[in-house]
């Protein structure tokens, strides 16, 4: 199929891509600057004892590194880059990392951004959304490859500009990771007993609750990177400020205020009803498994 090569792969997402890859015969190899090639044995894939050596001779070359690492990185990598190879990333933020990987190759290297939203926890790729941000000029056959392999196996494959994927994500991550944070914070600061509370709630709480015990089990490192999003700033304000508003509409007494501001925010979210619907689907599975 090819070779091909993930910088990082000894990390829990680079390793779920090593096997992905690695299944669909293409001869994987992994790198990861603690030098765990244990973990290569393990998913039977090789380890690049000589990292460059191996970025030269790899077909693809994948970014699966910390995103604040992922410019430096590419920019160390891409001039070593093979003619007609492609080098590609998988992290969760794509204008900064895009542009040093394409500054950074030749010319004749492909450049693709790909962003899969799902954890390595997930058993499957199959209906699981992947955002490619591929670059003009720099498509060809190793990326047409890639979105094929993708597609085949039941991915929903999205494509957007680097610009077009930070700005969603600056409220499809940053914002919803935020407010549960938030939530999950403000359960510490209260003293709130969590475990107690589990006796007393709903499915509905109970789902939300899950929700937010995802997000904190989660690596902190990444979150907080996910936050550094350029446009995740004005979203995280206008999230404070329509809570300080909603919070002042109660506490003024003007619970017209309150009534109007959330008549408006359902006008504005659309099909409301259908979302009631495929929840309501989501809190009965989980008020069946509670019997």
């Amino acid at each position: 199929m090819g070779r091909m090569l993930i910088v990082g792969g000894t990390g829990e997402t680079g390793s779920w891509f090593a096997r992905y890859f690695r299944d669909h015969g293409f001869d994987v190899c992994i790198w990861g600057p603690s030098g765990k090639f244990h973990v290569a044995d393990a998913l039977g894939v090789r380890y690049a004892h000589d990292l460059m050596s191996e970025v030269g001779e790899s077909d693809i070359v994948v970014l699966s590194v910390p995103i604040e690492r992922t410019p430096e990185v590419a920019r160390r990598i891409g001039p070593a880059m093979k003619s007609g190879s492609l080098l590609m990333d998988l992290t969760s933020l794509k204008v900064e990392p895009v542009r040093a990987m394409v500054e950074s190759s030749p010319p004749d290297v492909e450049v693709l951004g790909a962003h899969p939203m799902f954890g390595p926890t997930m058993p499957s790729i199959r209906g699981q959304t992947v955002i490619l941000t591929p670059v003009g000029g720099r498509w060809g056959r190793w990326s047409s490859l890639v979105r094929e392999i993708l597609e085949r196996d039941g991915a929903r494959v999205e494509v957007l500009t680097p610009e077009e994927h930070d700005r969603m994500m600056a409220v499809v991550q940053a914002l919803t990771h935020f407010a549960y944070i938030a939530i999950g914070s403000t359960l510490r600061s209260l003293r709130f007993d969590v475990s107690k509370s589990r006796r007393f709630m709903s499915p509905v709480y109970e789902v939300m609750l899950d929700f937010v015990g995802r997000i904190l089990d989660q690596n902190p490192e990444l979150y907080a990177s996910i936050q550094m999003n350029p446009f995740a700033e004005d979203v995280r304000r206008a999230f404070i400020e329509e809570c300080i508003r909603l919070s002042d509409s109660i506490e003024t007494g003007d619970v017209e205020a309150f009534k109007r501001a959330m008549r408006e925010a359902a006008e504005h979210f659309g099909d409301t009803h259908s979302a009631l619907q495929r929840s309501d689907r989501i809190i009965n599975q989980r008020a069946q498994e509670r019997e």
